[in-house]
């Protein structure tokens, strides 16, 4: 076999791998409850990615913002995914026909949240002991309540929350390790609450991250040159997005390893 087949052969065999690992983190629309906690007219779905390989994994559950799902949702879940976590984004909208919920209050968000951890627990493929939940904005609002009040009968072990409304949850205590993630010059959901909020936690539990100069939605590429919804104001900064995914990788390593997972 001369160098050249063999050269290609190997470029081939390489092409064969890279298509699988597409393939592993494609997604899938998938009905997490059925029916969706109420007011809702239909099923409540999501969007699946999962890693490659058999598992069982760790999995989180994604609930997105009063905007509904962000464009870089599937980048997002892949992102998850190829670091060895299954990733559900729950569209919490279409059971409702909603557009946004940014101008009323949104209620159900928890009990959505905690159907999508159900669903993910119920998998062959997940690790019902290591789950965890990350929210953005009115979806981070959701993640610090679960970590306020975990959903009973779930092993939820982490949450995330990128730009919350932490105002709304002042003088409420966490109860699994946190980290939140937040703009310094976010005009909508501001980082002093944040601060405020995290400083009354036990450091073990709460982490807060400041990015220098970055706005509300700093990590959605829709955002980018800026752009204002709703009277909020939008603006994609790409270094602050890795930064946070930086931080986001770490905590999730540290608090969904195998390492005291318990019973």
């Amino acid at each position: 076999m001369t160098s050249f087949i063999r050269r290609i052969l190997a470029f081939a065999a390489l092409a064969v791998l890279a298509l699988a690992g597409a393939a592993s983190a494609a997604e899938r629309r998938v009905v997490v409850a059925d029916p969706a906690p109420p007011p809702a007219a239909g099923p409540l779905t999501g969007y699946l990615t999962t890693p490659a390989g058999a598992g069982p994994f760790p999995a989180i559950a994604l609930i997105h913002s009063c905007l509904g799902l962000p464009d870089n949702r599937a980048a997002f879940a892949a992102t998850l995914a190829s670091w060895g976590y299954v990733a559900l984004f729950v569209d919490e909208f279409a059971p409702r026909g909603l557009a946004e919920t940014c101008s009323v209050d949104f209620p159900v968000g928890p009990a959505d949240a905690a159907a999508a951890l159900a669903f993910l627990a119920r998998q062959p493929f997940v690790d019902g002991r290591r789950l965890a939940v990350i929210g953005f904005s009115q979806g981070g609002d959701v993640a610090l309540t679960l970590a306020a009040s975990p959903p009973r009968g779930l092993r939820l072990r982490a949450a995330a929350a990128y730009y919350p409304p932490c105002a709304n949850r002042q003088g409420e205590a966490l109860a699994v390790p946190t980290l939140v993630v937040v703009g310094a010059a976010d005009s909508v959901t501001p980082a002093a609450d944040c601060r405020t909020f995290v400083a009354a936690q036990p450091p073990s539990v709460a982490r807060l991250v400041v990015l220098p100069g970055a706005g509300h939605l700093f990590d959605d590429p829709a955002s980018a040159g800026g752009r204002v919804v709703l009277g909020m104001h939008f603006a994609y900064d790409g270094a602050a997005a890795a930064r946070a995914e930086g931080e986001l990788r770490r905590f999730l390593a540290k608090t969904l390893s195998r390492a005291g997972e318990g019973d």
